[in-house]
């Protein structure tokens, strides 16, 4: 596959779509090395979150660290989407005939959780997003497909730290959303390497 791709996440207080987002990050990749990353923390209340314990064991809240580099969410979301209007090379049609750009994305369960956040949050704020999150190129789907064609038992679940230990991948940093993009682009390189070496 030519041309960049960008791998996303975002870390939350909870899994509800009321929790607010407390991190997001994205890395630029061509021909699976990393060209640049990007990651903003998002200043949120901690009084306000349903268990304070479970966003610091799972999350890795730091509440000294969000105090000295988290940012409003209008700021982060700006710088966000900036990062992608940077970085956009996918060439597209429009309906009217004329063309646009771009960018790729990528991660792991982002049409489920990612996409639709990043999506409510750039519109309350009234900015475009230059991704194709239509057509995201989503690890947690190709997971699913590579175990069921091949009849091959598959680990207890399809969650990244998960399948990123069943294919041999370092989890160290996990549950951070920078880590958790590289992490996602590691395990997308795993499945496009096994399956370009059985052609």
């Amino acid at each position: 596959m030519t041309g960049n791709i960008i791998f996303i996440d975002t870390e939350t207080a909870g899994l509800g779509d009321s929790d607010p987002t407390i991190q997001i990050a994205a890395i630029v990749t061509r021909d699976w090395q990393e060209v640049e990353s990007f990651e903003r923390k998002i200043v949120f209340d901690p009084k306000r979150v349903f268990d304070p314990e479970a966003l610091i064991e799972i999350n890795g809240f730091a509440p000294d660290v969000w105090a000295a580099e988290a940012l409003p969410a209008d700021e982060a979301l700006r710088d966000f989407v900036g990062f992608f209007e940077k970085h956009k090379d996918l060439e597209l049609t429009g309906k009217t005939g004329g063309s646009y750009k771009v960018a790729r994305v990528a991660g792991h369960h982002i049409t489920g959780f990612d996409i639709p956040r990043i999506n409510r949050g750039v519109k309350h704020f009234a900015m475009f997003w230059s991704a194709q999150w239509w057509y995201p190129l989503d690890t947690y789907q190709r997971a699913i497909w590579h175990f069921a064609e091949l009849g091959l038992e598959p680990p207890a679940n399809y969650r990244l730290v998960t399948l990123a230990r069943h294919f041999g991948i370092d989890t160290s940093g996990a549950h951070d959303a920078l880590a958790d993009c590289r992490l996602s682009m590691q395990l997308a390189r795993k499945f496009a390497t096994w399956e370009g070496s059985q052609r």
